[in-house]
């Protein structure tokens, strides 16, 4: 893992690069969807997937990772940014609402 940008940046939270795969789910919708996760941080993260989503959605995101000495994240988190990709690839930013 990298960390992005340096302690100057404006943010709250330190963000890391992560570049794993992640599951999410619409909360109306019981279909288990996939991504990339590209960063995470202690407020939100951002993910690559093919599906569009509305701005103010809530999805549940689960992030498993690759070695069992860290639990999955399991939230609830609501879309702040959509950003097409060309194709049918999309960039997603979300704020992380609840851990569950």
């Amino acid at each position: 893992m990298l960390f992005r940008g340096d302690f100057s940046e404006k943010r709250n939270f330190f963000r890391m690069d992560v570049g794993c795969p992640m599951q999410f789910r619409r909360q109306d919708d019981p279909t288990m969807l996939t991504g990339t996760v590209r960063d995470l941080s202690a407020s939100g993260l951002g993910f690559v997937c093919q599906q569009e989503l509305s701005e103010g959605a809530m999805i549940e995101v689960i992030i498993s990772p690759e070695k069992a000495i860290v639990p999955p994240l399991q939230a609830m988190a609501e879309v702040v940014r959509v950003s097409a990709q060309g194709g049918d690839s999309y960039e997603i930013g979300v704020r992380i609402v609840e851990i569950l």
